[in-house]
């Protein structure tokens, strides 16, 4: 089974990979974007075609590596940054890493993962040293993120509420009550 649990930031993807990912036993992939930003990569607003390719470069690696796994992010994730970067940096020869990763990723899209859950935002931003306090920002990758579902006729379940009603939501739409 591939899960992956997609959103903007801050909107408890990774509480519920964690817990999921224990609760079935399932490998926990890496946020792959932390370790970029530990090689020196800008990221979000600051990121580069550079450091967008090598986000979903490591997503990609990371996902191909095991047949079933629990992801706080996904290719819908790293996605919807880059095409924030790529619409809002500077036209540079390097977009082009880029722009032929975005056709490799976007090639089986609908047929990638078994569970997709969706988690728009419902609650304050918590700072992470790694992500902004940016609303504006926020709401822009949520957007992407649900454009890229929808345009791609990819099959989701939105889960809401608190942690407690998310998990049992999970539990119920994967089939693990």
């Amino acid at each position: 089974m591939k899960v992956a649990f997609v959103g903007s930031f801050s909107t408890g993807k990774t509480t519920l990979a964690n817990l999921f990912a224990r609760e079935w036993e399932l490998p926990l992939l890496p946020e792959v974007a932390r370790e970029v930003v530990e090689l020196g990569f800008p990221l979000d607003q600051s990121a580069t075609a550079e450091t967008e390719t090598l986000i979903f470069l490591r997503q990609w690696i990371a996902e191909s590596a095991h047949e079933r796994f629990v992801a706080d992010r996904s290719l819908y994730d790293v996605l919807a940054y880059a095409d924030w970067v790529m619409e809002n940096q500077p036209e540079r020869k390097e977009n082009h890493l880029w722009r032929a990763s975005r056709e490799i990723a976007t090639a089986d899209l609908r047929a990638r993962y078994d569970h997709v859950f969706y988690l728009p935002i419902e609650f304050p931003i918590v700072l992470d040293g790694l992500r902004p306090d940016d609303t504006a920002f926020q709401a822009d990758v949520d957007r992407r993120i649900k454009h890229l579902l929808d345009s791609h006729d990819v099959r989701y379940d939105t889960v809401t509420g608190s942690v407690e009603e998310r998990q049992e939501q999970v539990r119920k739409l994967a089939g693990r009550a």
